[in-house]
């Protein structure tokens, strides 16, 4: 629809003075983005129109991860898998241009002073298998992701199977996350 556009046409073009007014609605939106079981299908747009702004995502990939993240590509709810698959086609796409990896997030994993205590998702220690960069482009889950998206690419619907071509694809882009241990190689 025209609304819808405009608002991801408008969330591209954000301003970066504009994005810390963002930021503190990236964990609300990723604690509440399963709901009794069920994916919060108002949960992911937001996350797609955040997602559609590539200054934005260097944010959300440093938010706290969140369990059972690609159970979303398992729905059987189109719209569900529509909106999941583009909010990760999305996010992948700025990880890829922008050239993101842990080391430059590294600085949004950490707790959000406007937030009180039990509202900042973010880890006090900075463990990067905390984030949401982990969820999706850490090793198992990386894997995951690749697993499930080549599934969806023998979809029915072929928005679904398009979406899941170019993910593949991107994915090949992005380096592997670097192993926990080989960080200790360093010192």
């Amino acid at each position: 629809s025209r609304t819808s556009y405009r608002t991801i046409l408008w969330r591209a073009f954000l301003p970066l003075f504009e994005i810390p007014q963002f930021v503190p609605a990236i964990p609300h939106c990723l604690s509440r983005l399963w709901t009794r079981g069920e994916p919060n299908i108002n949960a992911l747009r937001l996350l797609v129109n955040l997602s559609c702004c590539p200054d934005m995502v260097p944010y959300l990939l440093g938010a706290k991860g969140v369990s059972g993240l690609l159970r979303l590509l398992d729905t059987d709810r189109e719209e569900v898998l529509l909106r999941a698959i583009t909010w990760l086609l999305c996010t992948s796409s700025a990880v890829d241009a922008l050239h993101l990896t842990y080391d430059r997030i590294a600085c949004h994993n950490q707790p959000f002073d406007a937030l009180p205590l039990s509202l900042s998702t973010q880890d006090p220690f900075r463990n990067p298998a905390h984030t949401l960069y982990y969820s999706i482009y850490g090793p198992k889950s990386r894997e995951e992701l690749e697993q499930r998206a080549n599934e969806l690419t023998n979809h029915a619907n072929p928005d679904v199977v398009n979406k899941a071509m170019r993910l593949l694809e991107i994915l090949k882009n992005i380096p592997p996350f670097p192993t926990l241990g080989s960080q200790l190689n360093r010192l």
